[in-house]
This record gives C-alpha cells, structure tokens and sequence, in this order.
C-alpha cells in the first residue's frame, strides 16, 4: 500500500480526516473485509475496519463502548477490472494508489493473484463504531 496515498485520500474531511484529526489509520492498520461489485453499474464498494478508534468521535459515539471502527469507500468510474482469483489470501492486502488528479489503481491481494482496476472517482459511503469480543 501507498501509505502516502491512502494518507492523502483519508485525511481529508470528507474522509476520515475529522474523525482522526488529521491521522488516519496506517493500511497496516486496517483490514479489507467487504467487497462489494456492483454488477449494474461501474463502482466497487470496499470496507475496511481498524483497531484505531477516532480521536475525535462523534457524539453519539461517545455514550457507547467500541473497540472498532468501520469504514466503506465507493470507487466508481471502474475501468481495466481484472479477477486472478479470489479467497483470504488475496484478501490479506490491498493497494491504492493515486495515478492521476483523476485516476485512482486499485489492487486486492498481491503478486499475480486478486482483483485489479482503476477508478475515477472515491467517496466515504459510511461510518460505524462496534464492540467486537476479543480472540483469545
């Protein structure tokens, strides 16, 4: 992951910037855990959830325990989308990376396995703060 590039796209206050004033959470401390094609139109849904809660939370966040926190991005204006595959493996990492002020690459998983493509656009589609029971 472009740590630089996903630091840029969550920064903003369209994005997470608020939330984290100004520090979002690294990909290395995020987890890819939905992918969602969208089979009628041309944007992927991506969701993300992370260990880092908020450092300014919203409000009613705030009357609740949580030990997460989720996000989703829509990608649209998806072109070039190649499928080598899929399964945990695959699911394990993720890339993002700003090619263009108007293109963004997209990888799911590493080496030559995973899902591929660009996208025009990326938006914040939703938020959400959970209490997620430990593993031991």
């Amino acid at each position: 992951m472009n740590g630089s590039d996903w630091a840029s796209i969550l920064t903003n206050p369209r994005f997470l910037g608020e939330l984290y004033a100004g520090c979002p959470p690294t990909p290395e401390q995020c987890g890819l855990f939905y992918v969602h094609l969208d089979e009628r139109g041309d944007s992927a849904t991506l969701g993300f959830e992370t260990r880092l809660l908020p450092a300014a939370p919203r409000p009613e966040w705030r009357e609740k325990p949580y030990n997460r926190l989720e996000f989703y991005l829509l990608l649209s204006g998806l072109t070039g989308f190649v499928v080598d595959g899929w399964g945990p493996a695959e699911a394990a990492s993720f890339d993002i990376t700003a090619v263009s002020d108007k293109e963004i690459a997209v990888r799911l998983g590493s080496g030559q396995g995973g899902i591929r493509f660009r996208a025009s656009s990326v938006r914040l589609t939703r938020t959400r703060v959970y209490l997620a029971a430990e593993a031991h």
